[in-house]
């Protein structure tokens, strides 16, 4: 997960990051001590996270939460005990914090961010996975096949895998629709099938079996989106 913070503080800049240090999720570490360079910055779309202060000398806190894209998750550090209700005026706005900032609700916050960047639908071609301490960000075109694995999904591409803890059904709304559900165990993508013979799918080197309960909504979809 990649951190943008801005405050005026320094102090409050170096706790953040310092707090920030601690979470695995929390990969890479920005600073900004100004509201006009965080706009440039955050409109570079670099960052996964924003920990922003309420009350900033040069810009509000408010006035740059209207410029933050609805993909980018916000946590609001601020002093203002009556910005808690409003704070769920925007959708970016995951969490906030109030000063002074101690470590446990800090990360509170953080997994918060976690499960709305896990749940999170399919934006612009792409789709982020939960995998052990790491949020990845994966093309949702470069997914072959999704297969069930216990109370794993494993997700298929040409030369990678990647688990993570989801159900088929949650998957199954998140994803466009190309991708088609073929088994109880397996969705593909349906972009990526090189051929259907004899009640299997192929793709790349993988050859899936086509349950009888999905081979007419298979059909229909590829009939469809030809």
């Amino acid at each position: 997960m990649r951190c943008l913070i801005v405050d005026d503080d320094p102090l409050i800049c170096d706790l953040l990051e310092h707090f920030c240090s601690k979470v695995d999720l929390i990969t890479e570490v920005t600073i900004s001590n100004s509201g006009f360079e965080s706009v440039n910055l955050i409109d570079g779309g670099n960052f996964d996270l924003v920990l922003l202060d309420y009350d900033l000398p040069d810009i509000t806190g408010r006035q740059i939460l209207s410029l933050i894209n609805k993909e980018t998750a916000v946590i609001m550090i601020t002093s203002n005990k009556d910005f808690g209700h409003e704070s769920y005026d925007y959708d970016q706005v995951v969490d906030y914090l109030l000063k002074p900032i101690e470590f446990p609700r800090f990360f509170k916050g953080i997994q918060k961010t976690s499960q709305k960047m896990s749940d999170r639908p399919n934006q612009n071609g792409q789709i982020f996975l939960k995998e052990g301490n790491a949020i990845r960000k994966v093309k949702l075109n470069q997914i072959l096949f999704i297969k069930s694995a216990g109370n794993y999904l494993e997700f298929v591409f040409e030369d990678k895998k990647i688990l993570t803890i989801m159900t088929m059904k949650e998957m199954e709304n998140k994803l466009p629709s190309n991708f088609q559900r073929i088994h109880r165990s397996y969705i593909v993508n349906i972009e990526r099938i090189d051929q259907i013979l004899n009640g299997e799918v192929e793709i790349e080197n993988h050859v899936i079996p086509i349950s009888s309960t999905f081979e007419n909504q298979l059909i229909q979809k590829i009939n469809l989106l030809s």
